[in-house]
């Protein structure tokens, strides 16, 4: 018998999907976390350590290691902040922007694969509603409300359904 709580869920498509990424990973230096670091790099404009560290949760002293080794692969460099020098802030590559093209694409094949049960309006739906309840979560929304979340995506849906 399994169990159908939220929690187990969750723990259960976390594991997979974790699983899925290691093996499309596998090539890049830290699999996941260092694509995760990667992907932030690219979309903010020159974030320091402390930022991406605060972002994605990461022990400072640990990030450092593992932005050594993005910056051995030639992913990232560290750049010298024009207002203080003491602060780094990350950049990312030519490389490294197509090594993201690269990654992003085997990490979406092994997303659909690993979804590939669900039917497409229902993986968009799960991608929506994990994407906004993660959002909303980690930056401290006083006013968030998991259930709430998922009701706003899912209305469009339902509410039709509710007039009939």
């Amino acid at each position: 018998m399994t169990s159908s709580t939220l929690g187990w869920s969750i723990g259960v498509l976390f594991r997979a999907w974790h699983e899925a990424a290691t093996a499309a990973l596998a090539d890049f230096p830290h699999g996941a976390r260092g694509h995760q670091i990667l992907e932030f790099v690219a979309q903010d404009s020159l974030p320091t350590q402390v930022a991406l560290a605060a972002h994605l949760g990461i022990d400072r002293t640990v990030l450092t290691y593992v932005i050594d080794d993005l910056v051995a692969e030639g992913v990232i460099e560290r750049q010298a902040d024009a207002a203080d020098r003491r602060v780094r802030r990350l950049a990312i590559t030519a490389t490294g922007r197509r090594r993201l093209a690269m990654l992003d694409g085997k990490v979406a094949a092994a997303e659909t694969q690993l979804l590939e049960s669900l039917p497409a309006a229902d993986r968009a739906t799960l991608r929506a509603v994990l994407e906004r309840a993660g959002e909303a979560i980690h930056r401290g929304d006083p006013g968030h409300d998991a259930c709430r979340v998922v009701a706003e995506i899912l209305e469009p849906r339902t509410a039709p359904r509710a007039a009939s």
